[in-house]
């Protein structure tokens, strides 16, 4: 009996697990990147409609009135780290797409037009990206923060930049386009 009882003992030694740690742990990263972009949504064509001109008789007769036209589109902007905004105008006037000057007009009459178009609160101050015929572009390509906001794109014909010349009947135009890049 005896010799079984050590057996048994030896048996059931033999069988039993060795005692483990009480715990283990590893740590691990997780990563993920979001990539640079900037996007813009409706921005639409600008109509100035019907400009208003001088059509009293006299020597400023035909001229362009004070504001003719302004108009505001929106425009959505989002971009998610710094960026910049070009306002790039393909002939920098609004032109005749009816009528050119021709060898029978009197002096003092043009076939363009002279505009404006800026972003009015892309910049969270002062003066937005601008396209001037008059006056030259101001303020473009000026770097900014991230920004996700409706932007007001203004288009508009003064007439102080219009008084070299009173414009020829017809229709207008010129595109214009509007970049947002980041950087």
């Amino acid at each position: 009996m005896k010799k079984l009882l050590i057996v048994s003992l030896g048996a059931m030694l033999a069988s039993t697990p060795a005692f483990a740690a009480d715990s283990d742990s590893e740590a691990f990263d997780i990563n993920a990147s979001v990539a640079e972009t900037c996007t813009m949504e409706g921005i639409s064509d600008v109509d100035l409609g019907t400009l208003s001109i001088n059509t009293t008789a006299g020597s400023g007769a035909l001229l362009i009135n004070n504001t003719s036209a302004d108009e505001t589109s929106p425009f959505w902007v989002s971009c998610n780290e710094s960026n910049r905004m070009l306002i790039d105008a393909d002939l920098g006037v609004l032109k005749n797409q009816t009528r050119t000057l021709a060898s029978g007009d009197d002096s003092g009459f043009k076939d363009t037009i002279n505009y404006s178009v800026y972003a009015l609160n892309y910049l969270n101050s002062g003066a937005g990206p601008e396209h001037n015929s008059a006056q030259g572009s101001i303020g473009q390509n000026t770097t900014r923060g991230a920004i996700h906001r409706q932007v007001e794109l203004r288009a508009r014909v003064r007439a102080n930049e219009n008084q070299d010349a009173r414009p020829l009947a017809g229709t207008y135009e010129d595109t214009v386009t509007v970049t947002v890049t980041t950087i």
